[in-house]
C-alpha cells in the first residue's frame, strides 16, 4: 500500500482488531449498509482468538503479545510439568519479526538436547494450529444460529466434541451425554441412570421445564439437584461442573442453572449425540475470518499489519484515526481493549496451559471436553487430535484454563493435566501464561465502543451475544 493512500478517506465505522466480537460487528455493520474500515495492527487475523503454527506461536510471544494482557509466556520443552520453565518470554514485544525461531531463542542458551527437541517439532511446524483462547460452539447456541442466518457455514468446518470427562480424586471418568449414552453407560448404576434421565427429561419437556422454573426460581440450583432429583457424589459434580459449568464455591439460582442445562440438552441431537462443536484448523480464528470475509463481500475494507498512532475527536462529533498509511475520519469507532493507550490490567485473570503431547490420551481421531474438580477450583480442558487438523498425526494438544493468577493456580493446572493424561502420553512442549482483562479509561474513550476480551467460559456464545448487543444498540437499521 502506498504511503498516505488512506489520507482523508471517510468511513461510517472503523473497527480496530479482528477478534471474533470485532469481526461480527464489522460484518453486521457492512451488511447494514455502513462503510467499514477494519484494521489490525498484527499481520494475522483473529486478535485474541488467533491460532498459530508452533513457530508463529513463539513469534507471537516475542513480537505481538500485549504485555499488559499477557505479561509473560513460560515455555517448557519436554520434561515434567512440575519442572522449571526452559525459558520465559517477558517484557515489551520486539519488532524483529523476520528472525528464525532458533535464532530468536539464542539468548536463552538452550542445551543441545532442548534444541534438538525443538528442531524435531519444527519439522512439522505447519501441522500445528495452536489457539490462544481455545473454545467450542454450542450446537444450538447464539453463534451457531448467527452462522446459519449469515449463510457463512461454507467458510468454516466443525467436528463434534465426541466425549465429556470429569476428573477428580486422581481419576478421570467419561460422562454420558445423550439418552443413548446414558443407557449404554457401564460407569453408572441403574439408579443413577434413572436420576439423570429424569433430570434430562424435565429440561427437555417445555411444560415440565417451565413448571420447574416457576416453582423453584428462588432456590439454589445445587439444592434443587439434591432435593428434587436426589443427585449426589460424582453425578452431582458432573451436572454442576461439567454440564452447567459452575465455578467451585459459587452459587447460582435454579433458574440460571436450569436455563444452562436446558441449552445444553437442547443442543444434543442437532448434529449428532454431542452438545458442542469444535472448529477445524483452530476454531476461534477460523470463525473470526469467516465474518471478515462476509464483511469484505459487503464492501468492507481490510488492512492488516497497520499501526494505529492516535485517535482524536473532531468538532463534528466524529473521530480522526491516524494510521501508518494516512489519517481517516469515522463516525463511529469499535475497538478491542488492547488498542487503548491507557489500558491497565484488572484483577480478573485467566491462567492458561497449552500442552502438546507425544501421543493421544483420550482417544484417537476425536475431541473431548473435561472438567477437573478439586477443593482449589474447577479447571476446564479441551482435548484435540489430528482429526481437527491442528496437530500432527499421532500427537494431541490438551488445553487447560482456570480463573486466577498463574502463581495461585499453577499446581491446579498441573494436576488437571496430569490426571487427564493419566500416563498415556508425555509432554513435548508446554506453555503457561496469564490473560488479564484490561481496564480502560472512560475519559479517553468517550463515544468509542470497546469490546470485551475473551472470558473463561468454554464456548463462544458470550462473544456472539456481546457483539449482537453492540449491533442492536448502535447499528440497527
Amino acid at each position: 500500500m502506498v504511503s498516505n493512500e488512506l489520507d482523508g478517506m471517510q468511513f461510517d465505522v472503523v473497527v480496530l482488531g479482528t477478534g471474533l466480537e470485532e469481526s461480527i460487528i464489522a460484518s453486521e455493520a457492512a451488511a447494514g449498509g455502513k462503510s467499514v474500515l477494519h484494521v489490525d495492527r498484527n499481520p494475522y487475523y483473529g486478535g485474541s482468538n488467533a491460532c498459530f503454527s508452533l513457530s508463529k506461536m513463539l513469534e507471537w510471544a516475542f513480537c505481538h503479545r500485549n504485555c499488559c494482557q499477557t505479561p509473560s509466556v513460560e515455555v517448557l520443552v519436554g520434561g515434567q510439568l512440575t519442572d522449571a520453565p526452559t525459558f520465559v518470554i517477558s517484557g515489551e514485544a520486539s519488532d524483529q519479526h523476520d528472525m528464525d525461531t532458533l535464532q530468536r531463542l539464542a539468548p536463552f542458551e538452550l542445551s543441545p538436547e532442548t534444541t534438538e527437541k525443538l528442531q524435531a517439532m519444527l519439522k512439522n511446524d505447519r501441522s500445528y494450529m495452536i489457539e490462544l483462547v481455545p473454545k467450542v460452539v454450542f450446537c444450538r447456541g447464539e453463534l451457531t444460529e448467527m452462522l446459519i442466518s449469515c449463510e457463512i457455514g461454507e467458510y468454516v468446518q466443525f467436528k463434534g466434541v465426541a466425549h465429556s470427562y470429569l476428573a477428580h480424586n486422581g481419576t478421570i471418568e467419561r460422562i454420558p451425554e445423550s439418552k443413548e449414552d446414558i443407557f449404554a453407560s457401564t460407569s453408572l448404576s441403574l439408579i443413577e441412570k434413572r436420576k439423570l434421565m429424569r433430570l434430562m427429561t424435565m429440561v427437555s419437556d417445555n411444560t415440565l421445564y417451565t413448571h420447574i422454573l416457576d416453582k423453584y426460581s428462588d432456590t439454589q440450583f445445587t439444592q434443587l439437584l439434591q432435593d428434587k432429583f436426589k443427585l449426589s457424589g460424582m453425578l452431582l459434580d458432573a451436572v454442576l461442573y461439567l454440564i452447567v459449568r459452575v465455578n467451585r464455591g459459587d452459587t447460582i439460582s435454579s433458574r440460571e442453572g436450569c436455563e444452562r442445562l436446558h441449552k445444553y440438552v437442547k443442543s444434543i441431537g442437532r448434529y449428532g449425540r454431542m452438545a458442542y462443536l469444535c472448529g477445524m484448523y483452530g476454531g476461534g480464528s477460523e470463525i473470526s475470518q469467516s465474518f471478515c470475509r462476509l464483511c469484505a463481500v459487503s464492501g468492507g475494507t481490510y488492512i492488516l499489519n497497520e499501526k494505529v498512532a492516535a485517535i482524536e475527536s473532531t468538532a463534528e462529533n466524529e473521530f480522526s484515526v491516524v494510521l501508518d498509511h494516512g489519517t481517516v475520519r469515522a463516525k463511529q469507532i469499535v475497538m478491542s481493549p488492547d488498542y487503548t493507550s491507557t489500558a491497565v490490567p484488572k484483577d480478573q485473570i485467566v491462567s492458561r496451559a497449552i500442552c502438546i503431547l507425544d501421543n493421544t490420551c483420550l482417544g484417537d481421531d476425536t475431541t473431548a471436553l473435561a472438567s477437573y474438580v478439586d477443593d482449589s477450583g474447577v479447571v476446564s480442558l479441551l482435548y484435540v487430535t489430528h482429526s481437527t487438523m491442528t496437530v500432527p498425526s499421532g500427537q494431541s494438544i490438551l488445553y487447560a484454563w482456570v480463573e486466577g493468577s498463574l502463581e495461585e493456580t499453577r499446581s491446579l493446572l498441573t494436576s488437571a493435566i496430569q490426571t487427564t493424561i493419566d500416563s498415556k502420553a508425555s509432554p513435548l512442549l508446554s506453555i503457561f501464561m496469564e490473560s488479564h482483562e484490561l481496564d480502560v479509561s472512560e475519559t479517553e474513550l468517550q463515544g468509542i465502543i470497546v469490546t470485551r476480551a475473551p472470558d473463561a467460559t468454554v464456548d463462544l456464545d458470550s462473544a456472539a451475544l456481546s457483539a449482537q448487543h453492540v449491533v442492536s444498540t448502535f447499528f440497527s437499521k
